[in-house]
């Protein structure tokens, strides 16, 4: 394996006392070292060369990222620091010894990288690549999967992660730890090639996973460890993303969602695929003696920039024993209808804990009626879609909206059959509508009211607070104006319907 000036400089550095001068790559280009040869006027590009100060010559012709590993010092060096990365040994030590130890460094990165190849031999485990890879990156390894699952972990010796929410046993990151993270920065979903997050307990490297179909499958993480990071082990750590990914791509279930199956069924509901015999049979198992609450989950702000695949496991570990996935531009969620109240889905502490969660990361929540057949999943997904669509219209602020309050509003949205609710006037009707622009007694209010309390003159009088003789008289105005009278219970509630209409755009227009 190719390494640069930087590792060999790390390494070098933990037996002699080496400084660098000058410009070097950080890309791992350079092979193996070579002893330099008296009378050589040309340092060729990509190489490192090893030497003494007193052999080197003049002005020879360096070429572009030559590394010199030099012995001693002397005036001629200034030359080699303008146009070469010098790592220079300044105290006199044998030079053979220098050589072994540089071919020591490279014999532990090839011997690395043999191993890992070697291990395809046998399938390896993720676990396995880990292993193997410690010993020669020292320092905390951990892969997670797209639900941000634990999958493997190392570490370096006795050491713990520094970052306490990532050591085991835990099943995933918690919650609240997530919450914390996400004030400092956000993950980097779609990064190809790695990335460093800085966080209060130190710096991790990551390097994001991918499957076959470029699809998000996981994430490698290489922690600090007191030991800031070296340039270049950037691509070190790249490597072993790479023989983590073919160890997944051999044995798809490395790197699986342990919910992976029954989230393909219930994709397949909603786009309305056919389900096989097996899956049929999970989904059979899946509803045995359970009401369900689906949720719809929308982001206040750009979807992409949120780690989707996480916050669904993060939903999960809220309620147990229910499943989070992507739905075209919104999460879908399915929990058992007991993990919110039956009788206020917004009360305990699940719904505190998700009331937190969308309020920090700027989510709304629409939540659906309780139902016992997940063949109806789409019907009640819709349902949570009108939570959130009547929700944010009726009472914008919150974030978290319950079909339950809203039916109403949708009823009646849907009763007009795509008519303006004009169409359904009564003859009369807009005299009515016509009186309450020019006058301060208003006759819709007065058949409103009327009509909510069932037509009791005495009940309805007390509301409006004015005189029963009064209302006696206003509603024989209203009922000369209308063609129809009161006494038809149809035509009441065609009424009633007509005037609820009214007062939600009223409501609307008037925010």
């Amino acid at each position: 394996m190719d390494l640069n000036a930087h590792i060999l400089l790390e390494h070098l550095s933990q037996r002699y006392t080496v400084t660098m001068y000058g410009e070097a790559g950080t890309k791992l280009l350079l092979a193996e070292p070579e002893l330099y040869i008296d009378n050589t006027l040309r340092f060729l590009s990509n190489h490192v060369y090893l030497a003494t100060a007193e052999h080197l010559p003049q002005r020879p012709v360096i070429e572009k990222n030559v590394v010199l590993i030099c012995i001693g010092e002397n005036s001629r060096l200034s030359y080699y620091k303008e146009h070469a990365a010098v790592l220079l040994i300044k105290k006199k030590v044998d030079f053979f010894q220098v050589y072994k130890s540089l071919r020591e460094i490279y014999g532990r990165f090839y011997l690395w990288e043999s191993r890992l190849l070697a291990l395809f031999l046998k399938s390896p485990t993720i676990q396995d690549l880990l292993d193997c890879s410690c010993p020669v990156l020292e320092r905390p390894l951990l892969v997670i999967n797209s639900s941000f699952q634990y999958v493997a972990s190392v570490l370096t010796g006795q050491k713990r992660w520094r970052n306490d929410r990532w050591n085991l046993p835990h099943a995933k990151l918690e919650p609240e730890a997530f919450l914390t993270f996400l004030k400092q920065k956000e993950l980097r979903m779609d990064a190809h090639g790695s990335f460093r997050m800085e966080l209060d307990e130190g710096n991790v490297l990551c390097v994001n996973l991918f499957d076959s179909g470029d699809e998000y499958a996981g994430c490698l993480y290489i922690e600090e460890a007191g030991r800031p990071f070296v340039p270049g082990e950037e691509a070190l750590a790249e490597h072993l993303a790479r023989m983590i990914e073919k160890a997944a791509e051999l044995s798809p279930g490395l790197l699986a969602n342990e919910r992976g199956s029954l989230k393909k069924i219930l994709q397949n509901l909603m786009n309305e695929l056919p389900l096989g015999p097996s899956q049929k049979l999970l989904l059979k198992a899946s509803r045995y003696k359970t009401s369900w609450l689906c949720l719809s989950i929308h982001c206040l702000k750009q979807f992409s920039a949120l780690p989707v695949g996480y916050l669904c496991s993060v939903m999960e570990s809220l309620f147990p024993d229910s499943t989070f996935f992507e739905q075209n531009t919104t999460i879908l969620g399915l929990i058992p209808a007991g993990r919110l109240s039956r009788t206020s889905p917004l009360s305990g502490e699940a719904a505190d804990k998700l009331s937190s969660l969308a309020e920090e990361m700027e989510l709304c929540v629409g939540i659906s009626n309780d139902f016992p057949d997940l063949f109806m999943l789409r019907t009640y997904y819709f349902q949570a879609e009108a939570a959130i669509e009547n929700g944010r219209l009726h009472s914008p602020g919150q974030n978290l909206y319950v079909f339950s309050d809203y039916a109403l509003q949708e009823m009646v949205g849907n009763s007009f059959g795509g008519f303006p609710v004009e169409a359904y006037f009564p003859a009369g009707f807009r005299t009515l509508l016509e009186h309450d622009r020019n006058s301060e007694v208003s006759y819709l209010e007065t058949l409103s009211v009327f009509l909510e309390e069932n037509m009791s003159y005495a009940k309805a009088a007390r509301r409006l607070f004015i005189h029963r003789s009064t209302l006696i008289e206003r509603i024989g105005r209203i009922s000369q104006e209308l063609p129809f009278g009161l006494e038809d219970p149809d035509r009441r509630l065609q009424l009633q319907i007509i005037l609820k209409a009214l007062q939600i755009e009223a409501n609307v227009h008037g925010r």
